[in-house]
């Protein structure tokens, strides 16, 4: 069964601007259109859109994305899993920078308790400030 792009938006969490996007960069392959010229997806098309959505919310770069299409999975698995695996090594290193950061804002939220409980000001520890320091460099490289 087919959708219209409207449908396929709201399925894939994409806007249609986007499939519009991904459709002139031609990374959408030769969908099918109606007689007036409106795209139209199957299910299989869908799925490649929420594929294209995840890698995109996961930081891959549209070169990347583009290098991912290009590759035929079926001809040559391994160049698409190594583009995979190299993407997921660049997630888990902002996930562990993102784990750092929620530390430090963990202890200032658990600072100002202390504050709003007993008077207690928030004090800038050496350790503290060190790693405020390293997740702030980490997040400009």
């Amino acid at each position: 069964m087919s959708v219209n792009i409207a449908e396929a938006a709201r399925q894939a969490e994409l806007s249609i601007d986007t499939i519009r996007y991904y459709d002139r960069l031609g990374i959408l392959g030769a969908l099918p259109r109606t007689a007036g010229g409106a795209r139209t997806f199957t299910d299989g098309d869908v799925g490649w859109l929420r594929i294209l959505r995840c890698l995109r919310n996961t930081g891959m770069s549209m070169a990347d994305l583009r290098r991912f299409v290009a590759i035929d999975g079926d001809i040559e698995p391994g160049q698409r899993r190594a583009l995979l695996e190299a993407h997921r090594a660049s997630v888990l290193e902002r996930l562990e920078r993102t784990r750092q950061e929620l530390e430090v804002i963990d202890g200032k939220i658990a600072a100002y308790r202390r504050l709003e409980l007993d008077g207690t000001p928030p004090v800038v520890e050496a350790d503290e400030l060190r790693e405020m320091v390293q997740a702030r460099s980490a997040v400009h490289q």
